[in-house]
């Protein structure tokens, strides 16, 4: 049960609507463009995901290929570059939207900075991942 109007309005925004844009290229609302970046997010993880097994996969092939070189392989040195990259991607992101800190603007360039930079990050694991392979 919905106790208060100021409730009541909260949820309205985050219900999708007869009212919301036919595509995000129409989105004029921040309510709109925080629905159109969460998909976007959500697509390019999911990329992302894929492309980092791909990569995880074409390590651990280059680790047995060279298993008599001693230290950490390259399925090591990944998973820490991944586990650095997120850290990385999640600050430069917050910075992005600090110019309208506070403001309903914010999270749409979070969100947007962090499709953005997950897109990146997918290709160069693609790349990775091929170059692993010789």
């Amino acid at each position: 049960m919905i106790r208060s109007p100021l409730s009541a309005l909260c949820l309205t925004f985050m219900l999708p609507s007869p009212s919301w844009a036919a595509s995000c290229e129409d989105a004029m609302t921040t309510a709109e463009m925080r629905v159109c970046t969460a998909e976007a997010l959500a697509r390019a993880d999911s990329r992302l995901n894929t492309a980092y097994r791909d990569a995880r996969v074409a390590a651990r092939e280059a680790d047995r290929l060279h298993s008599e070189v001693p230290g950490n392989g390259a399925e090591y040195h990944l998973r820490e570059a991944q586990r650095a990259w997120i850290k990385l991607r999640d600050a430069d992101c917050a910075l992005a939207g600090f110019p309208f800190r506070g403001g309903t603007m914010e999270p749409v360039l979070v969100t947007s900075c962090l499709a953005d930079l997950t897109e990146k990050r997918t290709e160069d694991l693609k790349d990775l991942a091929q170059t692993l392979r010789f």
